[in-house]
């Protein structure tokens, strides 16, 4: 024998999606499964509160066509609270919209990066590279410049195409406008908590009767650097003091450094 399902009690209010008792409702309102408390809602307030509904409960799936087109819909909604709901529930279900928005908005005009610390080369080996790229769209000029070398500065023009594959290549691959906020390269402006404590000295005397030193900003050469102008007039300037190169830096620097390396001598 078969069980029966656990049905909740009462009756459903579309508006509030809660389950009621029958006398929460009047004749007319047990029919259109609204309360009586959200019949004296307006209408604005009932549409607000049935779209709330419909994304806290949102199903974190393959959409289809119509769920996706109604929830870009409700990013723009009037109401501020179902706005603001849709688009964290559409960053849930797409979180990599945003970033695939922007690359279509972003060419790159000029690029300077800088390497000034220990790389793997092609064959797995450690090198210590120092030296600046630069790439200019406009004379489609690709600049290297080696630090150790006596006759460090070379150049090559790409065609217009090489052009612009590498560069789609560093922004639509190797993502570089959010290597400021992958590599966690920008210190947090709104962190209050580690902010108050160095203005009222509060951790700064337990270093003092500790001592240890303060916190001081990074010296010398950063390990890399990365700046860079887009076609839109906006202007990225990135650097890390740490140690090594992240994956995606290393990938630029070895595509790079291609360019330049010397071609296999046939036999």
């Amino acid at each position: 024998m078969s069980k029966k399902k656990n049905r909740p009690h009462g009756h459903y209010c579309k508006i509030c999606g809660e389950h009621k008792a029958n006398e929460k409702f009047s004749g007319k309102g047990h029919a259109a499964h609204i309360c009586k408390s959200c019949s004296r809602l307006s209408a604005a307030e009932k549409a607000a509160a049935m779209d709330m509904n419909r994304l806290m409960d949102f199903p974190m799936r393959r959409l289809t066509d119509s769920e996706k087109k109604w929830l870009k819909a409700k990013m723009h909604d009037q109401c501020p609270e179902v706005a603001d709901t849709a688009r964290e529930v559409f960053n849930v279900c797409f979180p990599h919209a945003e970033r695939n928005a922007m690359k279509k908005q972003l060419v790159i005009n000029t690029l300077s990066f800088e390497v000034h610390t220990e790389v793997y080369d092609g064959y797995g080996d450690m090198e210590m590279a120092d030296c600046r790229f630069t790439i200019d769209r406009k004379s489609r000029v690709l600049t290297m410049t080696d630090f150790q070398a006596e006759d460090g500065e070379q150049s090559v023009t790409l065609e217009g195409g090489q052009m612009a594959k590498l560069l789609r290549y560093i922004v639509h691959t190797l993502e570089i406008f959010m290597w400021e906020q992958d590599y966690c390269l920008k210190p947090d402006e709104d962190d209050y908590f580690t902010d108050n404590l160095f203005d009222e000295d509060l951790y700064g005397d337990d270093l003092e009767e500790s001592g240890e030193d303060m916190p001081t900003e990074p010296e010398g050469r950063p390990s890399w650097r990365a700046q860079v102008e887009y076609s839109n007039h906006t202007v990225q300037d990135i650097s890390s003091y740490d140690d090594y190169l992240p994956e995606r830096p290393e990938e630029l620097y070895l595509s790079l450094l291609e360019y330049f390396e010397p071609e296999d001598e046939e036999f």
